[in-house]
């Protein structure tokens, strides 16, 4: 794999990460247009730019008392960093790309930060005229904190 290509998926995951700390829904859910999330141990799926807004809009709290803002605040509201590592990129020859990476996302809540949860993306690739976007993210969870005040509870089936 060539470095530039390798660069490109990467900063694609790293700016998905960053449009949601920022709020910047619009431009996270155009990063979806023609893919989908997948919340592996729910089987919930959320295709295309309509998919993603749903998700942000019907699942996530956006301040800390767990009332509903302008989901174009989501995340400037409720005061979430999510943090990546472990980022392995894989081209074959055919230029199908795919990538692994394990996330943590830390919520500023009263006095301190919390840990919300942590898990694994597991993303794979289109490539079109603007070069590379998302085609499917598949998210695990494998870490629950204290999610009160960033998911609702039927989001997580309690």
């Amino acid at each position: 794999m060539d470095f530039a290509t390798e660069y490109a998926l990467r900063r694609l995951i790293h700016r998905s990460a960053e449009l949601q700390d920022l709020g910047q829904v619009e431009e996270l859910a155009q990063l979806f247009a023609d893919g989908e999330i997948v919340f592996g141990g729910l089987g919930q799926v959320y295709s295309g730019v309509a998919g993603v807004r749903e998700l942000l809009s019907q699942h996530v709290f956006y301040d800390a008392n767990g009332v509903r803002a302008n989901p174009a605040q989501v995340y400037a509201t409720n005061r979430a960093l999510h943090y990546l590592s472990n980022v392995d990129v894989f081209l074959d020859t055919a230029g199908e790309a795919a990538a692994t990476s394990r996330f943590l996302i830390i919520q500023q809540r009263e006095s301190r930060p919390r840990i919300v949860f942590g898990g694994r993306y597991l993303d794979s690739f289109s490539r079109g005229d603007g070069g590379y976007r998302f085609r499917r993210r598949i998210v695990e969870v494998h870490l629950v904190g204290d999610t009160k005040g960033y998911v609702s509870g039927h989001f997580w089936g309690t």
